[in-house]
């Protein structure tokens, strides 16, 4: 398996719509050790005996599902007896078409508060044997709690419409945005995790539900906002559309792509995750389409450094390896 690493930033612009019983937001904290003065007690200590619901055993991480981080134990939908189990997601659906909507649902059976992020959902596809992480890049760090006997849920539904026609693919983040884009047909995870409000952040549960979409395949093509492109000698040149010219916090900057054959270091990546960098996107699917083996991408940006410090790398895509790097163009370059 793949282990996924993410950030818990500010959200930004989104495309997944979430929906249930949000917690009143003044009524939650970021501290991340939660503590309670009442005696809730062990869910053995239930006043109701034949209530004995449990969770796997520490350590366990299913086959079938992703690895989280700073997990203790993944609880999988598919390989528990939710009559028996403690707390667990449920999807509404095994199998899904594009435009359909799948709700998974967090139930709370136990007699403990649960302590989780609404907004950090985590979405895997599986390709290869291997899982790679989809979604969302952000999100907001408000602590909500799952008193007893709730639940809480998550829509998700697919819009690829015009995707391959050049439409920009942007992470969903927060409640009340369109449906997901840019998914391909295959197997996805959806997840969430969380701990009991007597137990320590440390001690986190994951969780996993499993689903299919069922729609074509995704091709990788540029986006929309490539204005011109040109040859200089073997670089392809192109020019977008994106940032503004006439600010004065913008430079021109160079995203650049050179195509190696080192592939040491190289982070694998599938058409679902190059979508979701539209430079990427568009250096990619361009040297493919040209056939050429560097792209040189011209932007405005108003971003120090250039572009951000998380861009240049070297990327893994369909079997060839590109190297990304980025600079800033003085004038007559």
């Amino acid at each position: 398996m793949r282990r996924s690493t993410r950030r818990l930033l500010l959200a930004t612009a989104g495309g997944l719509a979430l929906a249930g019983c949000l917690d009143d937001p003044s009524d939650t904290t970021a501290d991340d050790d939660r503590s309670n003065d009442s005696d809730a007690g062990d869910p053995d200590d239930s006043e109701d005996p034949e209530d004995d619901r449990s969770l796997p055993s520490v350590g366990t991480f299913p086959d079938d599902c992703p690895e989280y981080d700073s997990v203790d134990l993944i609880v999988a939908y598919d390989e528990i007896d939710p009559e028996e189990t403690a707390i667990y997601l449920e999807p509404s659906a095994e199998t899904i078409a594009e435009g359909d909507s799948v709700t998974f649902e967090l139930q709370n059976e136990s007699d403990r508060r649960f302590a989780h992020n609404q907004y950090q959902w985590l979405l895997h596809k599986r390709m290869g044997g291997d899982w790679y992480y989809i979604a969302p890049s952000e999100w907001p760090e408000p602590l909500h709690e799952l008193p007893p006997g709730e639940r809480y849920s998550w829509d998700l539904s697919v819009d690829n419409e015009d995707i391959e026609g050049g439409r920009s693919v942007s992470d969903p983040q927060e409640e009340g945005r369109d449906p997901i884009r840019g998914l391909g047909g295959g197997e996805y995870a959806f997840g969430t995790r969380g701990w009991f409000e007597d137990d320590s952040h440390e001690d986190a549960i994951g969780f996993c539900a499993r689903f299919t979409l069922e729609a074509d395949a995704l091709k990788l093509t540029p986006t929309d906002e490539i204005d011109d492109t040109w040859w200089e000698d073997d670089v392809l040149v192109a020019r977008s559309t994106r940032g503004d010219p006439d600010s004065d916090s913008s430079r021109l900057g160079a995203y650049e792509l050179e195509r190696t054959d080192d592939e040491a270091d190289a982070e694998p990546t599938i058409t679902e995750t190059v979508l979701r960098n539209d430079r990427r996107r568009d250096a990619i699917a361009l040297a493919r389409e040209y056939d050429a083996d560097r792209v040189r991408l011209e932007e405005y940006d108003s971003t120090t450094p250039i572009f951000g410090s998380r861009e240049d790398g070297t990327y893994e895509y369909e079997g060839r390896t590109y190297e990304i790097s980025t600079r800033e163009l003085e004038d007559g370059d």
